[in-house]
């Protein structure tokens, strides 16, 4: 059992190791390397027209039948649809509970880290936040702006950091200034910030990287405001950086960046993941992930195109391209 130490307030309290442990996942059985015990949270019920319930935390990841992720406290009754092993279902009943309980989360050996709960898609905390944790912790003075189209997955970013920050060996680790859901300072001076994409959430700040995370998702007419009120903040200095991850939808101005960063017309770079370059998907895989959700959604989320990033040229139907991801550094 490995102790995780709580003079800090932390999401997980406990951890332990194990081995021989598997679970059922949308792409097959992995295996479960470790347990995480959690300090108390609020006790949601949900409960789907399929038969199928969980109850979990207020932001405990589900993923709706598009494949975005949600936290349980944003569903909606009669409206969100989400899937389960059985396929994508309604949500029809959300309980919160008046008293609070210690959680697990598990870790689970695979690419995407999702598994089923309950017969329940569920996502467990695990990302790559490790350039940032490396410019933190190995720059002096550092500032991070993390910003999401909600402040929830920003903050759900920033506590995937400290849960990397909090694994590393003690000799790695700087002395802590500030730590809890919204921001992070180390001893270092390196500082970091979560926040929604609102025109004036980071305005008037000093940063050296902004990371943009499904940028596409925001608005067009906010999405136009926040990135005015933000570039200067970025523009300013001689090494600062701007990261954009989203995948895209329709024509919008994350569209237009992309797009103008293939063809040379601004400084980004583009960098596109095809989903087959992830280790474990395969033909198979995408056959089975669009019997499970449809043709349409795959290509949104897995290919990087709907109905609104279509082009039909000469009868032909053109898209931004198959990408599982695209990111503009």
């Amino acid at each position: 059992m490995k102790k995780i130490s709580d003079t800090l307030d932390r999401k997980f309290i406990d951890s332990f190791d194990i081995s021989d442990w598997e679970i059922e996942t949308d792409t097959g059985w992995h295996d479960v390397t470790e347990i995480h015990k959690t300090v108390q949270y609020t006790v949601y019920r949900i409960e789907t027209e399929s038969g199928s319930f969980l109850e979990c935390a207020d932001d405990h990841i589900v993923f709706l039948d598009t494949l975005e992720e949600i936290f349980v406290k944003d569903l909606k009754i009669n409206e969100s649809k989400i899937i389960t092993k059985h396929g994508s279902s309604l949500v029809t009943s959300i309980q919160q509970f008046d008293y609070e309980e210690n959680m697990y989360d598990i870790t689970v050996k695979s690419d995407d880290h999702r598994f089923y709960s309950n017969d329940i898609l569920s996502h467990n905390t695990a990302t790559c936040v490790a350039y940032l944790l490396w410019l933190s912790i190995y720059t002096e003075s550092y500032s991070i702006a993390i910003t999401a189209n909600k402040k929830a997955l920003a903050v759900d970013i920033l506590s995937r950091y400290q849960l990397a920050y909090e694994n590393l060996p003690m000799w790695l680790q700087q002395g802590v200034v500030v730590w809890n859901k919204g921001s992070v300072e180390l001893e270092n001076g390196s500082k970091l910030l979560a926040a929604s994409t609102a025109a004036s959430s980071i305005r008037g700040g000093s940063f050296n990287l902004v990371m943009m995370d499904e940028f596409a998702h925001v608005h067009n007419n906010l999405a136009e405001e926040f990135f005015t009120s933000t570039y200067p903040v970025i523009s300013s200095g001689t090494s600062t950086k701007i990261i954009i991850v989203s995948t895209p939808r329709g024509m919008n101005l994350y569209y237009r960046m992309w797009m103008d960063a293939i063809n040379g017309k601004n400084d980004y770079f583009p960098l596109d993941i095809h989903w087959s370059r992830v280790p474990g998907r395969d033909e198979e895989w995408k056959l089975k992930t669009i019997r499970n959700t449809s043709e349409r959604q795959f290509k949104q989320e897995f290919e990087s195109s709907d109905k609104n990033t279509l082009i039909n040229i000469d009868g032909k139907e053109v898209t931004i391209g198959d990408l599982y991801d695209t990111i503009l550094l």
